[in-house]
């Protein structure tokens, strides 16, 4: 049975990893924004933080408990949050290079034939 190069660009060589790369790309933008805002908000709470403890004459810099709570009160919450930039970052570039990788590659459908505006209008 002879295949024709529409049968043969249906999926052969690159294991269907270019189906997934649209849906990679949209969740790691999604997730880079959402890690970068977290992150924005819990440096811009940590800073509050540290300046309404520092308008009582204590540095949030001092080696008490009470301070080092503080400075660690939104640790958890960096941390995920630049884990998150990490994971966003890496599923968006990788999914950029198999969109790259696989640009020229069509789906099968297309039969060369372009219409004109004309021949859409019926005129």
């Amino acid at each position: 049975m002879e295949t024709t190069p529409a049968d043969a660009s249906t999926g052969a060589g690159h294991g269907g990893l270019d189906r997934f790369a649209r849906p990679a790309l949209i969740a790691g933008i999604v997730l880079v924004v959402l890690a970068a805002v977290l992150l924005v908000v819990v440096i811009g709470l940590d800073a509050f933080t540290a300046t309404v403890y520092s308008v009582g004459g204590k540095s949030i810099n001092d080696q008490t408990a009470e301070a080092q709570a503080l400075r660690d009160q939104y640790l958890g919450s960096k941390i995920l949050a630049i884990i998150g930039l990490v994971i966003g970052g890496l599923a968006l570039v990788g999914s950029l290079v198999v969109m790259y990788l696989h640009r020229g590659r069509g789906n099968g459908n297309d039969d060369g034939d372009d219409l004109s505006f004309d021949e859409l209008a019926g005129e």
